[in-house]
């Protein structure tokens, strides 16, 4: 997802922003966040490494309405579901946030037709779980690769089944 040129220097992911200022002044950041840094993605990934470049841009439409544009782009080490093994998901990720105050009504009917997510406008807005939840949004359920084949045991692995033992008692009777 494209989106407008950072007016700063890549930088780290800053703490918070004051929301509504920073689309009102059309204010952009980008930078980069170590995958490790996201905690909640651990029990969804292979291995925590690597970084996540992110971009965020602020801006105010035509009706006055304050935007965040956020985009994450990167690769994750997921664990394939079938056969259990390592593999890379690209990940670019691009959301459109409507800022809504908290005395302000929701705006679910344009949320469902505009293709756009909504979250509360607050002063101190919290970057780091922002672009962690968008992240967490854009796994897959189910990641495989496009062609593999489940882990199977070999046959001298196999333990007896409990089962066997009544077969063979059931087969004396």
């Amino acid at each position: 997802m494209v989106f407008q040129a950072a007016q700063q220097a890549d930088q780290a992911v800053p703490a918070a922003i004051d929301g509504i200022e920073f689309a009102r002044d059309g204010r952009c950041l980008s930078g980069s966040v170590e995958v490790s840094a996201l905690s909640r993605l651990a029990d969804d990934l292979a291995e925590m490494a690597g970084q996540l470049a992110w971009t965020i841009a602020g801006r105010r439409d035509d009706e006055g309405k304050c935007w965040l544009d956020l985009g994450v782009s990167g690769q994750l080490s997921l664990r394939c579901q079938r056969c259990l093994e390592p593999m890379i998901q690209a990940l670019d990720v691009g959301v459109h946030l409507l800022l809504v105050r908290r005395d302000e009504p929701w705006p679910e009917d344009e949320m469902a037709a505009d293709g756009f997510d909504a979250i509360v406008a607050e002063v101190d807005m919290a970057l780091l779980p922002l672009i962690e939840e968008e992240v967490l949004l854009a796994l897959p359920l189910a990641p495989r690769h496009e062609a593999c084949a489940a882990p199977t045991t070999a046959p001298d692995e196999c333990e007896p089944s409990p089962f066997a033992v009544l077969a063979e008692f059931k087969k004396g009777v």
